[in-house]
């Protein structure tokens, strides 16, 4: 099997967080500024196959970072899911969960993420992180 994320795991030079059940890494393709991903280390087709107490750890992380979203980056709210399957719109499948931080009403276009602005988010994310 060839998994972007599976890979990933194994790369934690962009690894905003890391332990034995999750990571957690800046989306490459942002809805909003600091949009970030946790992600399973072991591979899972979706959440439905995660055991109960691994998906615990990976949404008691996704809260701290959605929390540190609002505490640190400013948003104004944050949405925090997962989708399940192509007709939800699951692109990669291997269970991650989305931490969209929002800074203002309504949803808008994709955020263009710039090296610059990935450099100051990771350093404000990974120094801040629980």
């Amino acid at each position: 099997m060839d998994c972007v994320f599976c890979r990933l795991a194994a790369d934690s030079g962009d690894h905003i967080y890391d332990d034995a059940n999750c990571y957690v890494v800046l989306d490459i393709n942002p809805v909003s500024k600091g949009h970030m991903l946790v992600i399973t280390k072991k591979h899972y087709e979706n959440m439905l196959e995660v055991p109960k107490d691994e998906l615990s750890v990976c949404f008691s992380v996704a809260q701290d970072f959605a929390r540190l979203a609002m505490e640190k980056l400013g948003a104004k709210g944050v949405n925090v899911g997962t989708n399940i399957g192509e007709y939800a719109g699951q692109v990669v499948m291997h269970t991650h969960i989305h931490i969209i931080p929002r800074y203002s009403p309504g949803y808008s276009k994709r955020h263009e993420l710039g090296s610059e602005e990935k450099a100051e988010l990771l350093s404000v994310l990974r120094k801040h992180r629980v």
